[in-house]
């Protein structure tokens, strides 16, 4: 019995010698540093401003009023008609692009895309219709500084300072007054014979266009009407001497500053 009991003994001592040790697994943390995204420094007050450019054979002025990394909001005159435009903003590397929309409740209204690339004063641009019925418009745009100085002599009359010396002008038909943005309006009295002045500005109506410079030569073009042929307007800068002009279109016809 006790040679049996001796046998069961060994041969667990060696059942237990032979058994193989488990090994403590030991567990490896990565330290993995928090990604930053860079801090966006880009300036983008920069690009608010008014810019300028050939759309369809007429000038188009967008206006930018307030541009940030993720919106931008404005509006641009074509041919008298202004639009508000608000959208987004979006950046890669040196180059921002703003998709913004019209309002979308005229035939016309449509989405313009304008891309800047570094420091651009001269940003590309396009503009698809809403309805897909206007074709699609491809421009380069120049920015425009407005100067509100002009001397007699010393400066030429440029788009930056026309507003600026023919602000109100009149002539036969009426009042005009040309803005800084680019748009004109002209009132006029619908019916010239009244001799009841009540009665007349009553019947004041409100004509809008847009006006462009070319060297000297001046082209209105306005919403559709009745009263210029083609709905358009060409007139010349007439310097009068002694710091004044006056704007000549065909014929006699001539626009004065204050007068005619």
């Amino acid at each position: 019995m006790r040679v049996i009991f001796s046998i069961c003994i060994l041969s667990l001592i060696l059942f237990s010698c032979s058994e193989t040790p488990k090994v403590k697994q030991e567990v490896t943390v990565n330290m993995v540093e928090p990604i930053i995204p860079d801090e966006d420094l880009y300036d983008y007050d920069t690009l608010q401003g008014m810019y300028v450019g050939g759309f369809g054979g007429s000038d188009i002025r967008i206006i930018l009023n307030y541009i940030s990394k993720k919106n931008a909001i404005g509006y641009n005159i074509h041919k008298g008609l202004q639009r508000n435009i608000t959208g987004k903003v979006s950046r890669k590397g040196d180059t921002v692009q703003l998709v913004m929309n019209e309002p979308g409740d005229n035939e016309f209204d449509g989405v313009f895309t304008i891309k800047f690339i570094g420091n651009d004063d001269s940003p590309f641009g396009s503009w698809e219709s809403n309805s897909g019925k206007v074709p699609r418009q491809e421009f380069k745009l120049k920015r425009i500084v407005t100067n509100q100085g002009h001397r007699y002599g010393e400066d030429e009359i440029t788009i930056s300072n026309f507003a600026n010396v023919f602000d109100y002008m009149r002539d036969s038909i009426g009042e005009y007054s040309f803005k800084d943005d680019g748009l004109v309006i002209l009132n006029y009295y619908k019916d010239l014979d009244y001799d009841d002045e009540e009665r007349a500005m009553d019947q004041m109506k409100e004509l809008r266009g847009s006006w462009s410079l070319k060297g000297s030569h001046v082209t209105i073009n306005w919403e559709t009407n009745a009263i210029f042929p083609n709905n358009t307007l060409e007139l010349d800068i007439v310097d009068q001497e002694y710091g004044e002009y006056s704007l000549k279109g065909k014929g006699k016809h001539q626009l004065w500053v204050g007068m005619y």
